[in-house]
């Protein structure tokens, strides 16, 4: 947790979100393990609840409460929250959800779209359209045929591992503070990514009881993100198990700022003179797409990678290798016909005795 963020701080062993709006004070705990952007949410989601008397029964903020009481169940409630605050504050948060037009969701998509990425203007239609759903129990109402923008397409992200071994190791393994010097477990977590695959919040979870480090293998209780994945037993390579053996000796389990680990994995990439764009999420992709280009199989590196069977996610991670793989796999193409043409070739008898050349006449 960076040092300075407005509106949250520390308490005991979780953390608080607070915001004052209309001289009242509004608060929230949530676990170590939250990410930052949920609770910066939250807090924004008080500002449009709060920021003006009690809302009408019927208006559209009035029903994006009830839509998002009957969703806080759900791991991705906190996006809603943030993307419909965004939504009341551009339609009108005292009007009926029914009065907003297609027109008016085209108008804000278009706005958006000048400073924004399509792939997160799609991800705020999708929500006013759940939101619709809820509202009449059928469609998206107006949202139903509003804009959509195309979905981006993905770049490959994949990062060659001598790179990244030459930045993990640029990492400092202490880090100084007023108590003195400590272990850096921001080098730690970030070894254990690049050599496993693991997202930061599958990361976050996982307890020592989960790692067998005579079997060499990690248990994952199972990912909720997307259409969810089941628990299942990841076996690890041998510089993941290494990575995960210092991470257990450091006891570096549990919640981390992920923004922070991001940025100092950013600058360890900076300090050995990698100059493209990247994120800690390339770690990931670096490891998957390593997978694919050894083992050429997608379900392979879907099942290690946490995703949910036949999944399309899995291409984003392999596309990095597919003009290696393709080309490999061209190759393999003709040196196998080649071999079978030589087989089909039948050697010529030993015995065999060669013809005359000219044949006797017979009378």
């Amino acid at each position: 947790m960076p040092r300075k963020l407005t509106g949250i701080r520390r308490k005991r062993d979780r953390w608080q979100a607070y915001v004052r709006v209309g001289g009242q004070l509004h608060t929230k705990t949530f676990s170590l393990t939250e990410p930052v952007a949920k609770m910066q949410a939250w807090r924004d989601l008080q500002k449009t609840q709060h920021g003006k008397p009690e809302t009408e029964a019927g208006s559209f903020a009035a029903q994006v409460q009830a839509f998002l009481a009957q969703n806080q169940s759900k791991a991705t409630n906190w996006q809603a929250m943030a993307h419909l605050a965004l939504w009341t504050a551009a339609l009108g948060r005292d009007r009926a959800p029914l009065s907003i037009t297609k027109d008016e969701i085209n108008t804000v998509l278009d706005d958006w779209l000048r400073t924004l990425g399509p792939g997160t203007v799609r991800k705020r239609r999708m929500w006013l359209r759940q939101f619709f759903v809820f509202v009449t129990g059928v469609d998206g109402g107006p949202c139903q045929k509003a804009l959509n923008p195309k979905p981006p397409k993905p770049g490959a992200r994949g990062i060659d591992y001598l790179v990244i071994e030459k930045a993990l190791a640029s990492m400092p393994d202490q880090r100084v503070g007023k108590a003195g010097g400590t272990t850096s477990l921001s080098k730690l977590r970030a070894r254990v990514m690049a050599y496993t695959g693991l997202p930061p919040a599958l990361l976050q979870k996982v307890t020592a009881d989960d790692l067998n480090f005579q079997a060499g293998t990690l248990y994952i209780h199972g990912r909720a993100k997307g259409e969810g994945v089941e628990a299942r037993e990841l076996r690890l390579t041998p510089e993941g198990l290494g990575a995960f053996k210092d991470f257990h000796a450091a006891n570096a389990y549990g919640g981390f700022n992920v923004k922070s680990l991001n940025q100092s994995v950013k600058r360890a990439f900076r300090r050995v003179g990698y100059t493209r764009s990247m994120r800690l999420y390339d770690l990931r992709h670096s490891f998957l797409t390593q997978l694919y280009r050894i083992t050429r199989d997608t379900a392979t590196v879907g099942r290690l990678g946490m995703h949910a069977e036949g999944s399309p996610i899995t291409a984003r991670y392999t596309q990095g290798a597919n003009e290696e793989v393709d080309a490999a796999a061209v190759a393999a193409f003709s040196t196998v016909l080649a071999a079978r043409r030589q087989g089909a070739i039948k050697p010529v008898p030993k015995s065999y005795k060669k013809l005359p050349t000219k044949v006797a006449r017979f009378g």
